[in-house]
């Protein structure tokens, strides 16, 4: 892009797009004047469309919109025909105009550069013209040769070709006069001064820029909508509609993370201008991440998540997703500086795990870069869960290559985020402790398993599921995973104040039922889901007064095998029935073994839980109720889908205290 200097403003479209061309196409060394005017020794000064100050000469570039078949001579043109002036005969003129100028202001010992006129014929912005020269030596060019005559020895007239050095260049700025002045009145923009165009485009600009208002500078970026320069107004209003809406959602996500400051725009009668403070660091897609720690790539993350969080809570989404619109700093700040808002929220979590999985890979951390490859999938969009999971490992400094294995006890850290205080009860394979989620400071409980790798995969399948769904009586899992160089597994879940059923000291009249009934709405969900129990027995009961919690799906199977086998069920019938009808015989069995009289409960095998339920009084217990528990036990109660449990039970018109 060369070094553009305006010294007026374009006299037709025609221009202003041939303009635009020199300025993208041209080399960076290259010096482009507009509207520029040669003062002659008379005093009169001769305006020039163009001048072009080069690698071989200074060229003065005379443009035309002509549109059509242009037949130019020596000394006529016309153009489909008709008698049109030779433009290149007046470039030429004040080109030596401009030569002789030059010569008188070099010192001895210093050659002039040479000075030839060029005409520029556009078309329509590159199209619709035909160009035949009846000398080829010509200088006049289409779109299609154009930079190429300005950039190659080819293009000069010159009988003996000399690049131009540095000194001529400024010989020549100096001849123009006032060139500096002309340039810092250009790039100012009230106390912005421009200093690299990094777009343009028909009427929109981006600069970078500097702001310099006493004795410090910063960074900033300006976006400069110019309405002369667009075809017709109702392009420019629809960009200019655009600018304005830009700044008013980075004005409405002022304070957001990721999200750059802006100044008010500025409007000055012939422009339009967003300032927005240059993001820090470097674009996404220039990112050396190969270098950076561990730790250095999970700050990352959790910054362009947390900007990304917040820019939803306002309600916008960011939707400019290109690498080159995201950058990161040394620090590991995240700034997004193309904030659309046109897309969903989904849609946007969706591309954010695609511009940083690569990133998220790297980590070598599974349950990170499980989570963007998970939502780049659609199947999660779950920010707060990747967050909190980021801020635990980056606080606690557990990316080693190897985690160590962890000693359950007192003051222990699971999973990053569950620091273990009380210890509850404990079973030959399986502790409870009471723990403290350290992020979020609040009470969980968390359950530590031995000895169930052969069931991992199941289990992994139930409570990656469980974690995602919601009802009042099944357990709130938290997390879920294996504990480090072990076999264990554990569980976080929600505190559920309470005992199991089989210890609760005081039962109150209508608490059974009321437990009952609840526990039946929370196993329909469950079974509506294909998320079987297999393990229900008192011990996985947890009542309080008012409520009653299924708990340890699929935790305790050797109980449901055999416990219930010996002692609930008989093996054989056990081992053929369905997943469901054996966890509606494990509820039913559950609240008999709890609720009847030791002697009447006998050995606790099959028989004795029918007698144990027979013992009741069926007026008392409801005669529907009595049937369905009786066939349920005997496994003579087939369940099929859409099944209403409480229907079934005859309890659809009990109430649920949840």
């Amino acid at each position: 892009m060369a070094r553009m200097i305006s010294f007026g403003t374009p006299v037709n479209d025609a221009e202003r797009w041939a303009f635009s061309l020199l300025a993208d196409e041209l080399p960076e060394d290259y010096i482009l004047l507009t509207n520029v005017e040669i003062p002659t020794k008379s005093g009169q000064a001769m305006e020039v469309d163009a001048l072009v100050i080069g690698e071989w000469g200074v060229y003065v570039v005379d443009v035309k919109g002509y549109i059509g078949r242009l037949d130019a001579g020596l000394h006529a043109w016309s153009l489909d025909g008709r008698e049109v002036d030779n433009s290149l005969a007046k470039a030429n003129y004040v080109a030596r105009v401009l030569a002789g100028n030059v010569k008188h202001k070099i010192p001895v010992g210093v050659y002039a550069p040479w000075c030839q006129g060029m005409v520029f014929v556009t078309g329509r912005k590159g199209e619709e013209i035909e160009l035949e020269k009846q000398q080829g030596s010509l200088s006049i060019y289409t779109p299609k040769q154009i930079v190429e005559a300005l950039t190659t020895e080819w293009g000069l007239t010159a009988p003996k070709k000399h690049q131009v050095t540095d000194t001529q260049k400024e010989l020549v700025l100096e001849t123009i006069g006032q060139v500096a002045i002309v340039e810092k009145r250009n790039n100012q923009i009230q106390d912005f001064t421009k200093l690299r165009c990094l777009f343009i485009q028909s009427g929109l600009e981006v600069w970078q820029a500097e702001y310099n208002p006493g004795e410090w500078t910063a960074p900033w970026l300006l976006k400069v909508l110019i309405p002369t320069q667009f075809v017709d107004s109702e392009q420019s209003e629809f960009h200019e509609a655009q600018l304005r809406s830009e700044f008013q959602r980075l004005q409405s996500l002022s304070g957001c993370c990721g999200v750059p400051y802006c100044a008010p725009l500025i409007q000055d009668g012939e422009q339009l201008v967003l300032p927005i403070r240059m993001p820090r660091g470097v674009p996404l897609n220039v990112l050396d991440s190969k270098q950076m720690t561990t730790y250095q790539l999970l700050e990352v993350l959790r910054r362009s998540v947390t900007g990304l969080q917040q820019i939803h809570r306002r309600g916008f989404t960011v939707g400019g997703w290109t690498s080159n619109c995201i950058f990161v700093s040394d620090m590991g700040d995240v700034e997004f500086i193309d904030i659309k808002d046109n897309v969903s929220s989904s849609e946007d979590i969706r591309a954010y795990a695609e511009g940083f999985l690569a990133i998220a890979d790297q980590t070598n951390q599974p349950r990170v870069y499980q989570w963007y490859r998970e939502a780049l999938a659609g199947t999660t969009t779950d920010l707060d869960a990747l967050r909190s999971d980021l801020s635990a490992l980056i606080d606690h400094g557990v990316c080693d290559a190897v985690p160590e294995k962890i000693d359950i006890t007192a003051g222990a850290i699971i999973d990053h985020h569950f620091k273990l205080e009380q210890f509850i009860a404990a079973k030959e394979t399986s502790q409870f402790w009471r723990a403290k989620h350290l992020q979020g400071q609040y009470q969980c409980g968390v359950s530590i398993y031995c000895k169930v790798e052969a069931n991992w995969p199941m289990l992994s399948s139930i409570y990656r599921t469980l974690a995602k769904v919601y009802h009042p009586h099944i357990e709130k899992v938290l997390a879920f995973g294996q504990l480090p160089q072990s076999d264990n597994l554990f569980i976080a879940r929600a505190w559920e104040y309470g005992e199991s059923i089989d210890q609760v000291k005081e039962i109150r009249l209508g608490q059974p039922l009321m437990w009952f009934t609840q526990l039946l709405t929370g196993l329909q969900y469950m079974h509506q889901m294909d998320i079987y129990h297999g393990a229900i027995c008192p011990k996985n009961i947890i009542c309080n007064p008012n409520k009653a919690i299924l708990v340890n799906f699929g935790i305790g199977l050797d109980i449901a095998a055999s416990h219930y086998a010996c002692q609930y069920a008989d093996p054989t019938l056990w081992e053929v029935e369905g997943e469901a009808e054996r966890d509606l015989y494990g509820l039913v069995a559950s609240f008999i073994d709890a609720m009847a009289p030791e002697n009447l409960k006998g050995d606790l095998c099959q028989a004795g839980i029918i007698n144990a339920l027979e013992a009741f009084d069926r007026e008392w217990f409801g005669e529907k109720l009595y049937d369905v528990c009786h066939k349920v036990l005997n496994f003579d109660l087939s369940v099929h889908a859409g099944m209403n449990y409480l229907e079934m039970f005859d309890l659809a018109e009990t109430d649920v205290i949840s």
